[in-house]
């Protein structure tokens, strides 16, 4: 199925082409494709609909993960200037983060202006009602999951429906939900697909997308003009029902079963179980130049284990997973990974591992050390996101390449809806039932835990949930968010460990974050938010933009 569905993307990727940042929100809006030439079949609306899709694949191949940069779970390594801003938090409108082919924010509004095309034009054919519905809903689910994106980073947005009106001031945030992201989900979950999902959002995406928004929606944020605001309490209950609605209705489940490589909790990431059950929105990558997952070279901050394992020279005692002593003889030197290629930006921390309890199955997958290749050998690395890697690149099988990675990125999981459900029940009733516990208990077991205590209060199941949140959902994309909408960002981001300790599995003292950051920075509140880019500010002053409040 992987290879089946990248091929036909690859494909659309090339008819379609791509657009220029620079084209966005100027006189003519961004099209990619002309309208009278194209919409004449139920395969062209397809087509459409999936050059859309692309958009996500270009932001989350590279950069979106910068928006979890130094909270307490990820951090860059040392004398990176590339993200010395975010590390010393001095980004400016003019912060050149994200060069033109990789920017997170022209690119979400490519997508929309995409969107809006197919939604206008697929709307207008004369096909069957239900095909229509199907792409729609699913332009209409990636046209509400960007504007969510772009207002959770950037505030107030404009609110752009038709592509041919693009000279618009921007609009409040909460609009934009109103009348954008809210309807586009629940038209999405009535439309599209019932079954699993396969590389296209399903009416279940759209619904576990949906009750991730109620419960944003519920939280504090910082507006774009500076004040820091709660939302409406009442929106838990409707985080709370959607997410029971996707995990009483769906097709979907956790995986329960280890491979070779991964236990049970990490066979989302295996690269002969793309799309399982678990899956609710992955993306997929082609192993082509240009369409493929850099992430294994951004993720990773050495080839070896120099300093976490030893000396080059040293030669490292090794257990199995059992504990057993697999009598190693040979130097970190020898057992390193033989690809060289990394750039380190994405790096967990020492805090982030000492997050996970004894016994913890996710900590070692999430934050890989070694890597045992079955029937082969060892290789030992500095800690990274196991997430994030292509184990076929790091250990040189044939035809792999780290700027055409082929392994897929996962945004929404099962796991999503079991840990959305336990937090907004616990919320809106007052206090965890049952199925809040039993919920949170099978995340737990997977990971190889005991259940949660019973009887909690509701303050403590809270502070289960946000941990079990924090260890699930690692390099998932959700930390920065997470702490804002629960008012943790400053508190829970400094100060932090950052340096590796023989209590982390360490050998020696290890500092691989960046020297411009020691843990004593406090998050500043202008940080909450992204500034709007200052060549985009530039393009709309006439139309009554105002930059973020705090930015130059």
């Amino acid at each position: 199925m992987k290879n089946k569905i990248k091929k036909t993307v690859y494909i659309l990727f090339i008819s379609l082409g791509f657009v220029s940042c620079s084209d966005f929100l100027v006189e003519e809006p961004p099209t990619f494709i002309a309208a009278e030439n194209f919409y004449k079949t139920a395969e062209d609306a397809r087509n459409a609909v999936d050059g859309v899709y692309e958009r996500m694949a270009n932001v989350y191949g590279r950069r979106w993960m910068c928006i979890d940069l130094y909270t307490d779970d990820i951090v860059s390594k040392r004398g990176n200037t590339f993200t010395t801003p975010m590390a010393t938090h001095t980004v400016t409108p003019s912060f050149e983060l994200f060069d033109d082919n990789h920017d997170v924010y022209f690119d979400w509004w490519i997508g929309i202006g995409r969107a809006n095309d197919v939604i206008r034009n697929a709307s207008e054919m004369d096909i069957d009602e239900a095909v229509v519905n199907l792409i729609v809903g699913e332009a209409r689910a990636l046209r509400g999951f960007y504007y969510y994106n772009l207002v959770r980073a950037y505030g107030d947005m404009p609110l752009i429906t038709n592509a041919a009106n693009w000279e618009v001031p921007r609009t409040d945030v909460n609009v934009i939900y109103d009348e954008i992201i809210i309807p586009d989900l629940l038209f999405a979950g009535e439309h599209c697909s019932d079954g699993l999902h396969d590389g296209h959002i399903t009416k279940w995406t759209a619904k576990l997308i949906l009750s991730e928004v109620y419960l944003t929606r519920a939280g504090k944020r910082r507006t774009s003009t500076g004040e820091f605001v709660f939302g409406e309490a009442t929106n838990y209950a409707l985080a709370r029902d959607m997410a029971k609605d996707v995990i009483d209705n769906s097709p979907h489940s956790l995986n329960l079963e280890a491979s070779a490589t991964a236990p049970a909790y990490g066979t989302a990431w295996d690269a002969n179980n793309t799309f399982s059950k678990e899956s609710m929105l992955e993306i997929s990558y082609l192993p082509v130049s240009g369409i493929g997952n850099w992430m294994t070279r951004e993720g990773r901050a050495s080839n070896n284990g120099v300093n976490y394992w030893g000396k080059s020279s040293d030669v490292p005692v090794l257990y199995d997973k059992d504990g057993n002593d697999l009598e190693n003889e040979f130097t970190v030197e020898q057992l390193k990974f033989p690809r060289t290629n990394n750039a380190g930006i994405y790096l967990p921390t020492p805090h982030l591992y000492d997050a996970y309890e004894d016994g913890d199955e996710r900590r070692d997958f999430n934050i890989m050390t070694r890597y045992d290749v079955p029937n082969g050998p060892t290789y030992l690395t500095q800690p990274m996101f196991r997430k994030f890697v292509d184990t076929d690149v790091l250990t040189l099988v044939e035809g792999s390449d780290f700027r055409y990675a082929d392994n897929n990125t996962i945004l929404y999981r099962y796991a999503d809806a079991l840990l959305i459900y336990a937090e907004a029940q616990n919320e809106a009733d007052g206090a965890p039932n049952n199925e809040a516990y039993a919920a949170i208990n099978e995340i737990r077991n997977r990971a190889g835990l005991d259940d949660l205590t019973p009887n909690l209060s509701q303050e403590d199941f809270r502070l289960a949930v946000w941990q079990e949140r924090r260890c699930e959902l690692a390099g998932e994309y959700k930390r920065k968010f997470d702490l804002i909408r629960t008012d943790r960002l400053t508190n829970s981001t400094s100060p932090i460990n950052i340096v590796w300790e023989e209590e982390q599995g360490s050998v020696s003292t290890l500092n691989s974050a960046s020297t411009d950051f020691s843990g004593d920075i406090l998050w500043p509140d202008n940080e909450w938010l992204w500034p709007i880019p200052q060549a985009q500010m530039e393009i709309n002053l006439k139309y009554g933009w105002i930059q973020n409040e705090g930015y130059e």
